[in-house]
């Protein structure tokens, strides 16, 4: 500053110094103004004059201030996103029931299975971005797109499984290992075929830049048809009473069976070796003299089998008379014929 000019000179002199430092901090601040830093499970797209440069993972981002670099934050590969799939439910299917727990959510829709039936899927999808770039250029249709593959590959996975695939309509497939695992191939079938889709989408050259990693399906009956199956449920429930029933008085009725044949078969046992014992007293001597290898032996156990057979028979009578059997006597028995 001159210190000899006027106080107007001076004046216009601090002010335009003034000015000038003003115009260096704002210039500077300029400069600075796209340093960024990126968060953690976030990445960063720099776009010069509009065209995509470069994406940038967490850290400590330096890009050109703008108009001339821009600057996107994105979720970063490692973060999981969901997306509620929301259908319309078939037309007249509310005005069936007018109980508002009856009524499926607002978000399921309607698909056609092989075997002839309907199921309504209420789905959410679990996604992630894989390609920062291409999510970018596309993401207003992201989402969109996404509800419509899933529509579409929903319609193709439906019409290649039976109602049994998705849910458990029979009572017997609630705690089915098999009719389970099923149930859970069919989420996985949903993903690879909204997943396939999205990789025709790119290898025609329409990129989305996502992948689908999951897809949380619940599968519901059609309001019309729900009452029949319901009344189907309730007659199978009931036939399996009845069976049950029909198993328990079945297994009574085995058991007693068993306890009295078991009763049956030790009385028997009892008296057969009763029986057995009687006969083995009763032939024993026949048996010793029929064991008697010797034929010069036998003569002496039948006179002594004689001997103990009529000491029993004379034992019962009253007296007994000995007579000499050379005088041509012979003892007449009561009761015998001459």
């Amino acid at each position: 500053m001159n210190p000899t000019a006027g106080p107007v000179t001076q004046s216009l002199q601090i002010a335009f110094r003034l000015l000038l430092l003003a115009t260096l901090l704002v210039a500077g601040a300029w400069c600075f103004s796209n340093v960024w830093r990126v968060p953690p499970e976030s990445q960063a797209v720099v776009l010069r004059f509009g065209q995509i440069i470069r994406v940038q993972p967490s850290g400590l981002l330096l890009a050109w201030p703008s108009p001339i670099d821009r600057v996107e934050l994105l979720p970063a590969p490692v973060r999981q996103m969901e997306l509620k799939i929301v259908t319309r439910i078939p037309a007249g299917g509310a005005a069936l029931s007018r109980r508002p727990e009856d009524l499926p959510p607002s978000s399921a829709g309607g698909y056609l299975t092989g075997d002839g039936g309907e199921v309504l899927l209420d789905a959410t999808l679990t996604w992630r971005i894989t390609d920062a770039a291409a999510y970018l250029v596309a993401r207003d249709h992201v989402l969109a797109a996404m509800q419509r593959l899933f529509v579409a590959s929903a319609t193709s996975v439906a019409a290649g499984r039976s109602i049994d695939d998705f849910m458990a309509v029979r009572a017997e497939q609630g705690h089915d290992s098999q009719a389970q695992a099923l149930r859970e191939a069919v989420r996985g079938d949903l993903v690879r075929a909204v997943q396939t889709r999205l990789d025709a989408l790119a290898a025609a050259g329409a990129p989305l830049g996502v992948e689908v990693t999951r897809a949380d399906v619940d599968a519901l009956l059609p309001i019309a048809a729900k009452p029949g199956f319901d009344a189907v449920l309730e007659a199978t429930q009931l036939a399996e009473e009845e069976l049950a029933s029909a198993r328990t008085d079945a297994a009574i009725t085995h058991q007693t069976a068993d306890q009295e044949r078991d009763r049956v078969l030790t009385r028997a046992h009892a008296a057969a070796v009763e029986q057995v014992g009687d006969a083995s007293t009763q032939v024993a001597t026949i048996t010793a003299l029929a064991g008697q290898t010797t034929p010069e032996g036998r003569p002496g156990l039948l006179e002594q089998l004689w001997r103990e057979r009529v000491n029993a028979i004379l034992h019962q009578a009253g007296s007994v008379v000995l007579v000499d059997p050379k005088g041509g006597t012979r003892l007449i028995l009561p009761g015998a014929t001459p």
